[in-house]
């Protein structure tokens, strides 16, 4: 809720200067609460922009939601690779974060 709140607040600060809601991008995190507001704001025609995702499905669920713009992480993904395999090098085309992002 407090997400929509502020989302549309921000909207109608940017009507009130003279700027369309068309020139405005919201954006909002990755989490279950973040899409779900998506969700809300899309259908009310505010562009969202989720960020902060790590990985396939999260990406998913923002499509599924009709996020305007997905913003992925791939350099964090491949962070916690590395953390946990101790491998520090990959070719590009087995990048976690690549690989992670466009399967």
């Amino acid at each position: 809720e407090e997400s929509l709140f502020r989302a549309r607040r921000i909207i109608g600060m940017y009507k009130e200067a003279g700027v369309p809601k068309a020139r405005v991008l919201i954006k909002l995190a990755g989490t279950w609460e973040g899409i779900k507001c998506c969700q809300v704001l899309e259908a009310e025609g505010i562009a969202c922009n989720i960020t902060l995702v790590f990985g396939f499905a999260q990406a998913v669920a923002a499509a599924q939601a009709g996020a305007r713009l997905i913003s992925p992480f791939p350099g964090r993904v491949k962070d916690y690779v590395m953390s946990k395999t101790g491998q520090q090098e990959w070719q590009p085309s087995e990048d976690p974060g690549v690989v992670e992002g466009t399967r």
